[in-house]
């Protein structure tokens, strides 16, 4: 009776122990979810939109070339400067914050499926494949304490200690892709960013298509048919250039915001939780607005 009663406290002792754990970690474990929720969907929209911006680039060259009756084979640009190697490297940074938002939402959920193991693979395959170094020993160890966590049990502890390894080691990783990201989506910054280039090329040829336009300087219907298609696509690039650069330039600052709450979350136990929504948030109207938007 007496070891009955000896096991039923070890075990209220265990309970009691265990719930007090999850009560510190899952507040800033949701915090962590919808950080990498967003993170995800960021470095997702970014990829479409690098891929967007090269694609665009591609179609406004052709309409000046049909406009222009000047050029000549020598003249024809093609993808410049949105090339297939800049716009892969582009890609590339933004595909690795998607991943890094991936596996910090399988982290934080319950998901103990291989799902998470292939997470945590690709993602630091990606990191040095985009950062050109390898990963450095503490950033080896949290990917491998992911993987090698799957074929243990799951606890709480084990979670979080995964959790702040990961996030803690890779902290610099995001944020050096954070200021990759944003350093493109700037109009009024370096000539090499991809969306002051796109810019440039549709005020190019909007003040063609208008100028034949408002001259009269078409030769039949189909040559003013094709200034017409040319004017808006110059426009509605245009607009996006400023509702999607402004957009993206404050949500990858509030990106970096956010990873800095996640950061002191996982070495205080306290986050800006409002900060970590604000970003949800901003990310949530961004992609409403790409839908909206033309391409």
């Amino acid at each position: 009776m007496k070891r009955k009663n000896y096991l039923k406290h070890v075990l209220c002792a265990l309970l009691c122990a265990l719930v007090a754990g999850c009560a510190t970690t899952v507040p800033q474990r949701d915090a962590t979810e919808a950080f990498g929720l967003a993170t995800e969907r960021v470095g997702r929209m970014g990829e479409e939109e690098f891929v967007a911006v090269r694609a665009g680039i591609v179609h406004m060259n052709r309409f000046q070339a049909v406009l222009d009756r000047s050029v000549t084979s020598k003249d024809l640009r093609y993808d410049g400067p949105a090339t297939l190697a800049a716009t892969t490297e582009r890609i590339s940074a933004c595909k690795t914050l998607r991943m890094y938002g991936d596996l910090l939402m399988r982290l934080a959920s319950d998901d103990r499926t291989q799902f998470v193991r292939r997470s945590a693979i690709t993602f630091a395959d990606s990191a040095a494949e985009t950062l050109g170094t390898a990963l450095n020993p503490r950033q080896e160890a949290a990917i491998d304490n992911v993987i090698a966590g799957l074929s243990c049990v799951w606890t709480e502890r084990r979670k979080a200690d995964s959790i702040r390894e990961v996030v803690l080691s890779f902290e610099g990783v995001v944020n050096a892709l954070a200021d990759r990201v944003q350093a493109d989506f700037t109009i009024d910054g370096p000539s090499a960013s991809f969306l002051a280039a796109y810019d440039a090329e549709a005020t190019r040829l909007q003040t063609l298509a208008d100028s034949i336009l408002d001259t009269g300087r078409f030769a039949d219907m189909d040559e003013r048919k094709q200034a017409i298609f040319a004017t808006y696509m110059a426009r509605n690039a245009r607009l996006r250039t400023t509702e999607i650069g402004l957009r993206m330039q404050t949500a990858i600052r509030t990106l970096k915001q956010a990873n800095a709450e996640i950061v002191s979350g996982v070495r205080s136990g306290a986050c800006d939780v409002a900060r970590i929504e604000e970003y949800g948030r901003l990310i949530q109207k961004l992609g409403n607005v790409r839908q909206v938007l033309p391409r």
